[in-house]
C-alpha cells in the first residue's frame, strides 16, 4: 500500500519528490511557496532547474535561521518582532552561508543564481521575525488553485537545504508527508499567505549589500592578497605599539625593542618561546624588558621567578633592578636548588603556582629528561598560573634563554619546547604532537651519527635538511634569535648601535693549531691510543655486570650502565691524552690506584657497588672502605647487603679483568713516566710569542686561553711564565672562579664601571668562565683542547665578542684532536655534526668549529629592516609601512572575505592556495598535471608579492576552472586523510603507532587499574586520581609521569597481580607530585578541517 510519508533515504527524497511533483504538472506548476527555517543557496541552486519554468517563486525563511535567535537570547536581545533587526539578522546568515559553503563552480553558480534571481524579480525572498516560525511546508500550485486543479504540500522536518533535499549526506532523521487533497492543500495556501504579509521583504538592496560582504562581491587586487596573508602571519607583531622607558644607565637598542615586541607575543601566543640570540646581544636586558611588559600587562600581583646558574646570578639581580623590579615581585633560584620551589615548607619560595611567568637561563642545561633536575624545571614551569591576573588563560608562561639552545641532538631542542608545551597538545602552529613531529627527524639524525662514525665523513647536507625541516616546522615560530650580521645587514639596526658607539667585530674562521712530535714520541702515542681502546677492558667500571645472577636481579640494566661507563671512561682517557701529556699522566695514576683499589676490595672480600656514592673520591679523601660503607648506610639509608658484595657474588672473570686492566696501565704508566718533551706547549709558546701578541691584530694585548682539563691549566700556569718570562699570568677555575671576580673583571671586562687595570694580560681558565663573565677587552680566545661539546665553543668566543668591544675582529685559535685520538673518538666528526646541525637549525654568524661548516643565517625574528637576504624581515618591514601609511586601507584588507581571490599574470603558471584551521595554517603552490607542493609562510609570501598599484585581470573561464580544480585537489587530499591526522581524547591513549612504548605501555596500565577497581580489588577512592593521572598522560604534559607509570606498568604486569599496597602508595603519591596541574587545561579538541581563506592564480604571460 503507498504511503504519503518518506524519510528522504533509499531515494525517496523531498528533491525527488518535488522533482516529481513539477514533472507531472508540467505546464501548469505555475507558484512555488515555501516556509523553511533554513535557507541555503546550495539547496536553491538544487531545486532551480526543476523550477526553471515557474512563475512565481516565494520563499519565507524563519528567523531563528542558524540558531540566530538562541544566540541572541543568551545575549539579551531584544529583537521580537523588529522587522530590520530580522533582516540583519538574515543578511548575516546569508554572508555565512557563503562564506561556509563548498568552493566549487556549481555551488558559486547557484548562489549568482539566487542573487540574480532576487535581483529579476523571479525569486521573492521574505524573512520572517517570528520566534515561533518553526514549520517546514513547500507548496506547489497552478496559477488559479481550487477544488478541480493539482496542488500539493509537502510538510515535515526538511528544510530548504542542500542536505534536507536529500541531495547530500546527512546524519539527521528526516520524515515528511506529500499531501493534494484540496482541503490540506488550501489551508495551507493560507496560512501561508498570512505568514508572508508578516513577513520582512529581503530587497535586491539587501541581497547586493549581502554579497559585497563576500568573495563573491569583492576583487581584490594581488597586492591586498599579499597583504592579507601578511596581517594573518605577522599583524599581531605589526600593531603591537608597547612603549617602554628604559633605565639611563641601559642602553635604548632599537633590535632590543623590536625582540621585547615580539617576545611578548609569543609568550601570549605559546605561552613560551626561545630568546635565543647569539652570546653577547643583552639576552638579560631583553628578558627582562618582557618580564616588565608582561608585569604592566597582568598587573602589580605578578609573581616572577628566574631560574639561573651560580655564575650569573649578579647579572640578573642587577639588571632586574634597574628596571625596578623588586624582590617582593621577583624571586631568583639556581638550577640546582629547584627542590626549595617544590619544598611546601620552605619559606625562601612561594608554590610554584603562585608564580605567574618563569624565565630559564641558559635553559640548555634542562635537555636531559631523565635527571631529577628536569623534572623539578617541568614540574614548576607546568604548574597552573595563579588566578586574578589580567592576562587570561591558567598556563604559566615561561621563557627560555640561551644562546645554544641545541648541544647535541634534536631531542636537545624538543625537551626544552616541552617546559611550555604538551607532547600531544601543543598550541604550535601545524604541530599538534610535537613528541611525533620530532621522532622521525631524531631517528634520522641518529643514523647520520652511525654513519658518520662508521666512514669517518661527515654528510653535512644531510644535517642540513633534518635541522632545516625542524626549523621550519617548529622554531620559527616560537623563537627569537638575531646574530650581529642580521642586525648589521639591518640599515635601521646599523644606524641605531652606529650612533650609540657600538662595534660588531668580524668573527674570523677558526684557525687551526698544528704540532709536531718526534718518531718515538708519535710511536707511543698511537701506542697508548691502540692499547686504551683495543686491550684495557675498563673492568672498574663494570663491576654491576659481573654480579652472579642471585645479586644483578637489583641491576636490571647492568649490561647497559656497564657499557656506558665503560665507554665513558674511555672517551675520557683519549681525551686527556689530547689536552696535555701532564693531564694524560695524572689520570693514568689516578686510573692505575682506583684499579688496585677495586683489587683489595676483592683482597679484603668486601667489594663497594654504591651507584650514587663517588666511592672513588672518599677513597681519595683517604677513607676507609668501613668509613665509606658507613656513609652510605648513614646518609643514603642503604643496608650493608646491598652496597658491600663478597667476593664470590661476581663471576671470577671480573678479577682477572682488573689484573689485566693494571698491568696495562701500569705499562702505559711507566712508559711516559719518561717524557719530558711536550710538543704542543712549544707550539702554543711560539703562537704567543708571536701572532697571538701581535699588537697589530690583539690591540689590548689581552688573551684567554681554555681548557677543560684543571691540570693542564694548572701546568700551563706553572709553565708560560717560565717560557715566556711573564708575570701576568692568571689562572681561573670553578675552586677559585668566586675569590677572583673582581679581579677578573677589572682585567678583562671592557665593560666594567670602575677603573680597569692591567695586572693580568694572560687568562687560563676552564669553561667555569665560558657563561655569565664580559672577557671583552680581549678579542682573542685560543682553545687549548676541543670539548666534547663544541657548542661551548660559542659561549668561549662569546665572552669576548659582546656589546664594548673595541676590537674589528675576533680571532678563535683551536688545537684540534689528533689524528690517531680522532680515530678512537670520532671528537672532529662529532662536533662538526653537532655544529652544522646548530647552523642549519638556529643559524650563526661565524664557522665556530671548522672551515667545512655550512654558515646559515635564518633570522628567527621579526623586525623592519631593509635586508634583501632576509625575506622575513624585509616582509615585516612592508606590513608596518603599509599599516603606518594606509591605517584604514589596512583594516578594510585585514577584514577581506573568506575565499577572496585574484587573477594575474606571471612566468610560471600555478595556483597559490592559503588553508587554515584552528590549530594551523597551511600554504601550498599547484600546477596543472601535478600533485600540490607544501610551501612555507616565507615562500609563499615570495609567489605572492606584489605592489600596491598592481591591478587584478579579469576572471577568464579557464582560469577560474585552474582556480576550482587547484583548491579542490588539495582540499581532497586533506579530507581522505592524507594531510590531517585527526585525534581524539579516546584516541590518544590508544597504543597505536603514532605513540612511544611508554606512553602506549603507560595508558594501557592505567585502564588496567580501572579494570581492576572495577572488580574490587583496588579501592575505588583510586579511581579519579589514576583520571587525573590518564588526563595528563593523554596530553603528554610530564615526562618524567609518563616514564614512571610506564615503570609501574612493566612492573606490575611482571608480577601479574596489582592487589598491592604498594602499587596504592605509588599512585597516590604520583597523584600528589602532579595533581596542581590537573584541572586548568583546556580539554584536548580534534583538528577541524582545513578550510580556503585566499587564493591566487597565476596565468602565464
Amino acid at each position: 500500500m503507498a504511503t504519503k510519508f518518506f524519510n528522504n533515504e533509499n531515494g525517496d527524497t523531498l528533491f525527488a519528490k518535488l522533482k516529481g511533483i513539477t514533472e507531472g504538472m508540467g505546464m501548469n506548476f505555475h507558484t512555488f511557496q515555501a516556509v523553511s527555517g533554513y535557507f541555503r543557496s546550495s539547496g536553491y541552486f538544487k531545486l532551480r532547474n526543476e523550477l526553471k519554468d515557474t512563475q512565481k517563486i516565494q520563499v519565507l525563511v524563519g528567523i531563528d535561521i542558524d540558531n540566530v535567535f538562541r544566540k541572541s537570547q543568551r545575549e539579551g536581545m531584544m529583537f521580537f518582532g523588529d522587522k530590520e533587526d530580522a533582516k540583519r539578522q538574515y543578511t548575516k546568515a546569508f554572508v555565512e552561508d557563503i562564506r561556509s559553503a563548498g568552493y566549487t563552480k556549481e555551488i558559486e553558480g547557484g548562489i549568482l543564481q539566487l542573487c540574480d534571481d532576487v535581483i529579476s524579480g523571479k525569486l521573492e525572498l521574505r524573512v520572517h521575525s517570528s520566534r515561533n516560525l518553526h514549520a517546514k511546508f513547500y507548496l506547489c500550485l497552478p496559477k488559479n488553485h481550487g477544488p478541480n486543479t493539482d496542488g500539493w504540500v509537502i510538510m515535515g522536518s526538511s528544510n530548504l537545504t542542500d542536505a534536507g533535499l536529500g541531495t547530500s549526506p546527512s546524519p539527521r532523521y528526516e520524515l515528511n508527508v506529500a499531501m493534494k487533497d484540496y482541503d490540506d492543500v488550501a489551508y495551507c495556501k493560507a496560512e501561508f499567505d498570512r505568514l508572508w504579509s508578516e513577513g520582512v521583504p529581503i530587497t535586491e538592496k539587501d541581497i547586493a549589500k549581502a554579497k559585497a560582504k563576500t568573495y563573491l562581491g569583492y576583487v581584490p587586487t594581488p597586492f591586498e592578497i599579499f597583504m592579507r596573508v601578511l596581517i594573518d602571519l605577522y599583524g599581531d607583531f605589526a600593531e603591537d605599539s608597547f612603549a617602554m622607558d628604559v633605565p639611563t644607565d641601559v642602553r635604548d637598542l632599537k633590535y632590543q625593542r623590536d625582540a621585547v615586541v615580539q617576545g611578548y607575543q609569543l609568550l601570549r601566543r605559546y605561552d613560551g618561546f626561545f630568546l635565543g640570540d647569539v652570546v653577547g646581544l643583552g639576552k638579560t636586558i631583553v628578558a627582562v624588558m618582557i618580564a616588565k611588559r608582561f608585569m604592566a600587562e597582568n598587573g602589580e600581583r605578578t609573581k616572577i621567578l628566574v631560574v639561573y646558574p651560580p655564575a650569573v646570578e649578579d647579572n640578573w639581580k642587577a639588571t632586574f633592578r634597574k628596571f625596578g623590579i623588586t624582590k617582593r615581585q621577583v624571586h631568583f633560584v639556581s638550577n640546582g636548588s629547584l627542590h626549595k620551589v617544590l619544598d611546601e615548607d620552605n619559606g625562601e619560595y612561594l608554590s610554584p603556582t603562585e608564580y605567574d611567568l618563569v624565565i630559564v637561563d641558559e635553559s640548555h642545561g634542562f635537555r636531559n629528561t631523565r635527571t631529577e633536575t628536569y623534572n623539578r624545571i617541568q614540574r614548576i614551569c607546568k604548574s597552573p598560573r595563579p588566578v586574578g591576573g589580567f592576562v587570561p588563560g591558567r598556563q604559566k608562561k615561561v621563557i627560555l634563554v640561551t644562546a645554544t639552545a641545541l648541544n647535541n641532538t634534536p631531542e636537545d631542542l624538543l625537551n626544552q619546547i616541552r617546559l611550555f608545551q604538551d607532547d600531544r597538545a601543543s598550541t604550535i602552529d601545524g604541530v599538534r604532537d610535537i613528541a611525533g613531529f620530532f621522532a622521525p627527524l631524531s631517528q634520522s639524525y641518529k643514523r647520520e651519527m652511525r654513519r658518520a662514525k662508521d666512514t669517518g665523513k661527515v654528510d653535512t647536507a644531510t644535517i642540513d635538511c633534518i635541522y632545516g625541516e625542524i626549523r621550519a616546522g617548529v622554531l620559527e615560530k616560537i623563537f627569537i634569535r638575531r646574530t650581529r650580521q642580521n642586525i648589521l645587514n639591518d640599515a635601521e639596526y646599523a644606524k641605531d648601535i652606529a650612533a650609540q658607539g657600538i662595534v660588531f667585530p668580524t668573527v674570523e674562521p677558526p684557525n687551526e693549531i698544528l704540532y709536531k712530535m718526534d718518531d718515538a714520541l708519535a710511536a707511543l702515542f698511537k701506542e697508548t691510543n691502540r692499547k686504551l681502546t683495543d686491550l684495557v677492558e675498563y673492568a672498574r667500571y663494570r663491576a654491576i655486570e659481573f654480579l652472579k645472577p642471585e645479586h644483578k636481579k637489583k641491576y636490571p640494566h647492568a649490561k647497559q650502565v656497564a657499557d656506558i661507563l665503560s665507554k665513558v671512561y674511555k672517551v675520557f682517557m683519549v681525551k686527556r691524552l689530547e689536552s696535555s701529556f701532564v693531564a694524560f699522566k695524572k689520570s693514568l695514576a689516578t686510573f692505575c690506584r682506583i684499579t688496585q683499589d677495586m683489587i683489595d676490595m676483592f683482597a679484603t672480600d668486601s667489594v663497594l657497588i654504591i651507584p650514587d656514592l663517588d666511592v672513588t673520591g672518599y677513597i681519595e679523601q683517604g677513607k676507609t672502605f668501613e668509613e665509606i660503607i658507613e656513609i652510605a648506610i648513614n646518609r643514603r639509608g642503604h643496608e650493608r647487603g646491598d652496597i658491600a658484595y663478597p667476593a664470590d657474588a661476581f663471576e671470577p672473570e671480573l678479577l682477572e679483568l682488573l689484573k689485566n686492566d693494571l698491568a696495562v696501565l701500569q705499562t702505559l704508566r711507566d712508559d711516559w713516566s719518561h717524557v719530558s718533551i711536550d710538543p704542543k706547549l712549544d707550539r702554543f709558546v711560539e703562537l704567543l710569542e708571536s701572532e697571538a701578541f701581535d699588537s697589530a691584530r690583539n690591540k689590548e694585548g689581552k688573551l684567554v686561553v681554555f681548557s677543560e682539563s684543571t691540570d693542564t691549566l694548572e701546568y700551563l700556569e706553572r709553565e708560560l711564565p717560565k717560557r715566556l718570562g711573564r708575570a701576568d699570568v692568571l689562572r681561573v677555575d670553578s675552586s677559585n672562579r668566586a675569590a677572583l671576580r673582581t679581579t677578573v673583571a677589572v682585567n678583562f671586562d671592557a665593560n666594567f664601571p670602575g677603573e680597569k687595570k692591567d695586572d693580568f694580560n694572560l687568562l687560563l681558565c676552564s669553561d667555569t668562565l665560558a657563561e655569565g663573565v664580559n672577557l671583552h677587552r680581549s678579542n682573542i680566545i685560543i682553545n687549548y683542547d676541543s670539548p666534547w661539546n663544541a657548542t661551548r665553543l660559542m659561549q668561549r668566543i662569546g665572552r669576548v665578542n659582546r656589546i664594548g668591544s673595541s676590537a674589528g675582529a675576533i680571532y678563535n685559535y683551536l688545537f684540534y684532536p689528533s689524528t690517531q685520538g680522532n680515530e678512537i673518538i670520532g671528537l672532529y666528526q662529532y662536533s662538526l655534526i653537532k655544529m652544522q646541525g646548530f647552523h642549519s637549525a638556529l643559524g650563526e654568524d661565524a664557522q665556530i668549529y671548522s672551515r667545512e661548516e655550512l654558515l646559515r643565517q635564518f633570522h628567527l625574528y621579526n623586525a623592519n629592516p631593509k635586508d634583501p637576504m632576509d625575506d622575513m624581515i624585509r616582509f615585516m618591514r612592508i606590513l608596518r609601512d603599509f599599516r603606518k601609511k594606509e591605517p584604514e586601507w589596512y583594516e578594510r584588507v585585514k577584514a577581506l572575505p573568506q575565499k577572496c581571490r585574484a587573477l594575474r599574470s606571471g612566468k610560471d603558471g600555478k595556483t597559490l592556495v592559503y588553508l587554515a584551521n584552528n590549530r594551523r595554517t597551511a600554504f601550498y603552490a599547484i600546477k596543472r598535471g601535478e600533485p600540490p607542493r607544501q610551501l612555507s609562510s616565507i615562500e609563499i609570501l615570495k609567489l605572492l608579492e606584489a605592489g600596491p598599484d598592481e591591478m587584478p585581470l579579469p576572471w577568464t573561464s579557464e582560469a577560474q576552472s585552474e582556480n576550482y580544480s587547484a583548491v579542490r585537489d588539495v582540499l581532497s587530499r586533506f579530507q581522505e586523510g592524507n594531510g590531517v591526522a585527526q585525534e581524539t581524547d579516546e584516541t590518544l591513549l590508544a597504543p597505536s603507532g603514532r605513540l612511544s612504548k611508554p606512553a602506549a605501555v603507560a595508558g594501557k596500565f592505567l585502564r588496567e587499574c580501572v579494570r581492576n577497581i572495577a572488580d574490587g580489588v583496588l579501592d575505588a577512592s583510586l579511581k579519579p586520581k589514576i583520571a587525573d593521572l590518564e588526563s595528563l598522560l593523554k596530553r603528554g604534559k610530564f615526562v618524567h609521569l609518563e616514564r614512571e607509570l610506564y615503570r609501574l606498568g612493566g612492573k606490575y604486569h611482571k608480577q601479574g597481580g596489582f592487589d598491592s599496597q604498594e602499587l596504592v602508595d605509588e599512585i597516590e603519591t604520583l597523584h600528589e607530585t602532579y595533581k596542581s596541574s590537573v584541572s586548568p587545561d583546556a580539554p584536548i579538541t580534534s583538528e577541524e578541517p582545513l578550510t580556503l581563506v585566499a587564493s591566487e592564480t597565476i596565468a602565464r604571460e
